[in-house]
């Protein structure tokens, strides 16, 4: 008989979700066309942050989401010992040992683990030169969980 396992991992996802719709919402809400009728938008000043805040709790539970599925997967298809040797691992690596290939979908990861790493550990003293946008990365997070989703035929439970 199979073990009871209890986890997060869907929850983790659908916060992902919920937090980009709600910076989207909060983004196309926050601008409108120019009233002159040229190209571009006007855009209106949040002074409580709303949509970086919902940006970063969809990059935040993205990774919770992804280190919560690798675990599940590696863990059932190759044991707790190969999960232990692999965890540090960086996604792309794990992605593949799962058996994503998507070249398209490593490149996402790559993009997201450097994101998340720099906007979740600010390290405002040792400036990389490259100003990240979190609503971009948001963006770039929830593509690439959708794609991932996709890979594994709907992990989400969708």
């Amino acid at each position: 008989m199979a073990e009871l396992l209890i986890t997060n991992v869907s929850i983790y996802g659908a916060i992902a979700i919920e937090a980009f719709e709600a910076m989207q919402e909060l983004v196309e809400s926050g601008r409108r066309l120019k009233e002159d009728g040229s190209p571009g938008w006007i855009l209106q000043f949040d002074p409580n942050q709303k949509s970086f805040k919902q940006a970063m709790v969809a990059i935040v539970f993205t990774g919770m989401w992804l280190e919560a599925l690798l675990h599940l997967l590696i863990v059932r298809d190759h044991g707790e010992e190969k999960f232990r040797e692999i965890d540090f691992k960086p996604y792309e690596e794990k992605l593949r040992f799962i058996g994503i290939d998507d070249n398209s979908i490593l490149k996402a990861a790559a993009r997201f683990r450097i994101a998340r790493k720099e906007l979740v550990h600010e390290k405002a003293h040792f400036d990389t030169g490259e100003t990240k946008k979190a609503q971009d990365e948001a963006r770039n997070a929830y593509q690439f969980l959708l794609a991932i989703d996709t890979a594994l035929r709907g992990s989400l439970g969708s």
